[in-house]
């Protein structure tokens, strides 16, 4: 059976999911070398790119494919523009590899730090495995779903990790309830792709629309105002919580 044919077989289960050349060859490698034995099922679709439930051997884990012929691929360039680690080819192939790229590299950085995001596994062209976050049964829900027993500890979590962030010189750059999910009551934070570097001459600008859309979710639970938070992530306060 040829290596199509056998990932064909094995996606068939992925709701009619047809993906480029690139990608089968790029998740073939990855299986050949133990990181994929199977899929479950699709934990996300979206524009960009599908979340996969995967399993390696006996454990599960997440399977990340961005669309190489996604419609917002112009828009990733200017994330990583001020970049020099991933200056690429303007081909649509190039960017979307290199976007993938940067997210696995941000993934290790973060997770290294102590900042709670999955941890990254593998990378291989636009496919990226990582840590699984969720039980048997289903997925970890998004911030924006979730059931939260004690929303001012999550908060303060998410404001340390911010500032942990930013401490490395990163800022996450599309930080709200949709970029979080919430297992065993802990937050994790997800999407790291479009973060940029604290020099990048946006990141600012960022950072606040951050801090602005996180004070905006938890304002129904708890008091919090933009600038306290905007503070705090950047040094100029030392308490928080």
């Amino acid at each position: 059976m040829s290596w199509e044919k056998e990932l064909d077989e094995i996606l068939s289960k992925t709701e009619g999911e047809v993906f480029e050349k690139a990608t089968l060859q790029s998740l073939w490698k990855l299986m050949s070398k133990g990181y994929i034995s199977s899929f479950d099922f699709p934990i996300s679709t979206g524009k960009e790119g599908n979340v996969f439930r995967a399993k390696r051997g006996d454990e599960f884990v997440a399977v990340k494919i961005y669309r190489i012929n996604t419609s917002t691929f112009r828009n990733i360039s200017k994330y990583l523009m001020y970049d020099s680690l991933y200056k690429v080819k303007k081909d649509r192939r190039s960017i979307i590899f290199a976007w993938a790229k940067k997210e696995f590299n941000t993934l290790k950085r973060l997770y290294d730090a102590g900042v709670r995001v999955p941890k990254p596994i593998a990378n291989e062209g636009n496919v990226i495995v990582m840590e699984y976050i969720g039980d048997a049964s289903q997925a970890a829900p998004l911030l924006k779903d979730a059931v939260l027993d004690d929303a001012e500890k999550i908060f303060c979590k998410l404001a340390r990790y911010l500032r942990l962030m930013y401490r490395i010189g990163i800022v996450h750059a599309d930080f709200s309830e949709y970029n979080v999910l919430i297992h065993n009551g802990e937050p994790v934070i997800i999407d790291v792709g479009q973060t940029v570097g604290s020099d990048n001459p946006m990141a600012m600008e960022f950072l606040k629309r951050d801090v602005k859309n996180i004070t905006r979710f938890f304002r129904k639970y708890i008091s919090i105002d933009e600038d306290t938070l905007f503070k705090y992530v950047v040094g100029d306060k030392d308490e928080i919580c």
